[in-house]
């Protein structure tokens, strides 16, 4: 309990107490109790469920059960779930889903696999906090088949199998079949998850598919909604491709689903307004990145050895992705010259290396992958955080950012 403890003494209630009665009297209709399929038992005087506390009766344990357990993972909310009746059926309720999805942001790991054609690889979990954050099935073996993972957006998966997507969060094993799109996405498809829990009480989220023309330099956007549950076909297109290979899965922020490139471009679309742009990265040939949250923006970040524990590290943004700037790092790799003659994956001496794709809320992380090891640096604490990496290095291997979320997923339509 040192975890829950650490949070109620750095957490102010009072800066949510206020608003406790009327997000309950909001959301109340939603509400009701998961376990055994019977409805939660509702107090006739108040209108509100019968564990919610009124303000004046609230004790430490209250404040804690209803104002810190939003901003935990969910690893460590469905371990609290044991402490009492009461903290049980407030972690299983709806409301508490809604809040901890909104309140939680933070990169709780990387769902890893090696992309192959037929599927034959299943995924797994590295998780940055063993503690507090993991899933019950890292496989995803709840899905009705075997699936490659394309996304993730907010505590939610994207996953391909051989003929349909599903949708699904591997913490709660909850999942859904999307129906079958019209055009041809690919057997490594460019499809962004879209999933905005902030003020999103239904759940809904949007799948986006970047579709190149065979041989043309176009490309055209098919987009999924859960509220209609259908596909079709944006009026908008992109022309301004010389290379239109993208690379598969991509990154969504705010409003926006971004894919790179292998011609070192950047592809955006704006889901709302439905507008595509081509953002050119100015960097060096045979050079490549990933894109990542830095500062609640958009960067394009490349790595490389400069020599020995030495890596560089640099930050493209802005609306023209020019160099923003460049930071030295020495994440200590202390690999032996010996080894490094032995390695069939270093050149000249220098350790391969990249950054891994990653969205976090606060942190400012980056991370980056090497032969043996990864690495999160902080970038306001400059402080460098070093965790093994999940087995032998492959160039398949494609790591997918999460956040350990109870996000609930919408309802679709028959």
């Amino acid at each position: 309990m040192e975890t829950l403890k650490d949070n109620v003494m750095t957490i102010s209630s009072d800066e949510f107490e206020n608003n406790i009665m009327a997000d309950a009297e909001e959301f109340s209709p939603a509400i009701q109790q998961q376990d055994s399929g019977t409805h939660k038992e509702w107090n006739e005087v108040s209108k509100l469920p019968a564990d919610y506390i009124r303000r004046e009766d609230m004790e430490m344990k209250d404040v804690a059960m209803k104002n810190v357990l939003p901003f935990l993972p969910g690893k460590s909310l469905m371990k609290f779930r044991t402490v009492s009746n009461e903290w049980n059926h407030w972690i299983a309720c709806p409301l508490l889903a809604y809040q901890q999805s909104t309140s939680f942001q933070k990169l709780s790991g990387y769902f890893h696999q090696i992309v192959d054609v037929d599927l034959q690889y299943d995924p797994n979990f590295l998780s940055l906090d063993h503690s507090a954050n993991g899933v019950p099935n890292p496989s995803l073996g709840f899905l009705p088949e075997g699936i490659k993972i394309i996304s993730s957006s907010s505590g939610l998966l994207l996953c391909q199998g051989l003929e349909s997507y599903y949708v699904c969060n591997p913490l709660t094993e909850d999942w859904k079949r999307i129906p079958p799109h019209q055009y041809y996405h690919g057997s490594d498809p460019a499809v962004i998850l879209a999933f905005d829990p902030e003020g999103n009480i239904e759940s809904y989220f949007h799948l986006v598919a970047a579709v190149p023309l065979l041989d043309q330099p176009v490309v055209l956007f098919e987009i999924y909604s859960s509220e209609s549950n259908s596909w079709r076909r944006s009026s908008s297109e992109c022309l301004e491709f010389e290379d239109a290979t993208l690379v598969g899965g991509g990154l969504y922020l705010k409003g926006m689903a971004y894919w790179s490139t292998k011609s070192n471009g950047v592809l955006a679309f704006d889901i709302k307004n439905e507008v595509a742009a081509v953002l050119r990265v100015p960097i060096p040939p045979g050079r490549y990145g990933a894109l990542t949250q830095v500062k609640d923006e958009l960067s394009y970040v490349t790595v490389y050895n400069d020599c020995r524990d030495v890596f560089m590290l640099d930050f493209y943004g802005g609306m023209d992705m020019s160099l923003n700037r460049s930071i030295c790092v020495n994440l200590g790799h202390k690999k032996l010259r010996q080894t490094l003659d032995k390695d069939s994956f270093i050149d000249n001496g220098s350790v391969l290396c990249s950054v891994l794709p990653c969205i976090n809320n606060g942190d400012d992380i980056v991370v980056i992958c090497t032969t043996e090891r990864i690495y999160l640096y902080y970038l306001s604490e400059q402080k460098v955080e070093t965790i093994m990496t999940p087995g032998q290095f492959n160039p398949k291997r494609r790591f997918i950012p999460y956040t350990n979320s109870l996000a609930a997923i919408h309802e679709l339509k028959n």
